[in-house]
C-alpha cells in the first residue's frame, strides 16, 4: 500500500482506517485473558507486519493535523451554539490556521523556536491539503459505508474461519 492511502490518513472520527478496524476485530476475537488490555500494541504490531513501519515524523504530523482539525471544529461549534442560543455575548475566538499549526507544532512535533516557522509552514500547507480532501462536517453516509465495508470484510473472513469480534456494532438481522 502506498503512503497516500487511507491507512496513513484515516477519515474515521476515532482515527481508525478500515484496515485498522478489521485488524482490531480479529484481535479482539482472539484476545486471551493474558493479552487483555494489549489490543493497541497488537494492532500496531499487525499494522507494521502488513504495511511496514511508518515514520515517527509522519505519525506525529498526522496527530498534529487531527489536533488542528478537532480544535478548529470545536471552536466553530462553540461560536455557532452561542449564536443559536440567543444569549448574545462575545463568541469565543476562532484560532487561525497558523495559530493552530503553532500550537500543534509545539505539542506534537516538540519544535524548538528555531524550527517553529518551518514546521508551522509545513503544517499549514498539509492542513489545507487535508481539508481540501475531506468534508468539513462529519459525513454519516461515508461513515455508514465504511462500517459496511468492515462488516463485509469480516463476513468474508468468517467464510475462511477467521473469527472477528463485532462488539459495538449492531448485528445484521437479514437472512
Amino acid at each position: 500500500m502506498s503512503g497516500s492511502d487511507s491507512t496513513y490518513h484515516p477519515d474515521f472520527g476515532d482515527g481508525a482506517s478500515v484496515l485498522e478496524r478489521v485488524l482490531l476485530a480479529i484481535i479482539e476475537a482472539h484476545t486471551t485473558p493474558e493479552a487483555a488490555g494489549a489490543q493497541q500494541e497488537r494492532l500496531q504490531a499487525a499494522m507494521v507486519a502488513l504495511i511496514g513501519p511508518g515514520t515517527r515524523k509522519g505519525h506525529d504530523m498526522n496527530k498534529a493535523l487531527l489536533f488542528m482539525a478537532r480544535q478548529r471544529r470545536h471552536a466553530i461549534c462553540e461560536a455557532e451554539m452561542l449564536a443559536l442560543s440567543g444569549r448574545g455575548g462575545i463568541p469565543p475566538a476562532i484560532l487561525t490556521i497558523a495559530e493552530l499549526a503553532e500550537n500543534a507544532a509545539r505539542k506534537f512535533l516538540q519544535c524548538r523556536d528555531t524550527d517553529l516557522p518551518a514546521a508551522v509552514d509545513e503544517l499549514c500547507k498539509s492542513f489545507r491539503r487535508y481539508k481540501a480532501g475531506t468534508a468539513i462536517e462529519p459525513d454519516p453516509i461515508c461513515e455508514a459505508l465504511k462500517t459496511q465495508a468492515v462488516e463485509r470484510i469480516c463476513d468474508e473472513l468468517a467464510e475462511w474461519d477467521i473469527a472477528t469480534s463485532r462488539s459495538g456494532r449492531r448485528q445484521s438481522t437479514t437472512i
